[in-house]
């Protein structure tokens, strides 16, 4: 249940960090890419202070990163 859980609050971070980035559009790739690591620490630290353990906040981390962002280009293909 706890990564269930942990699931959608970081589906809901990477939601957030699609919405900070598209509003900030003239940003730079710099920009981006440190937006995008402070990011993933909050949301590692979420699913650390849940109850996980280091290795499996990484792993839900990860999963869940690559899951949305592939979701994320798979949409706005077909839209």
């Amino acid at each position: 249940m706890r990564v269930y859980v942990i699931g959608l609050i970081q589906v809901l971070i990477w939601s957030t960090f699609t919405l900070v980035t598209w509003l900030s559009g003239s940003d730079s790739m710099l920009a981006r890419g440190v937006l995008l690591i402070i990011f993933c620490y909050v949301a590692f630290i979420i699913a650390n202070k849940i109850g996980l353990t280091r290795k499996a906040s990484i792993l839900i981390t990860a999963i869940s990163f690559f899951c949305f962002f592939s979701f994320e280009k798979v949409f706005w293909f077909f839209t």
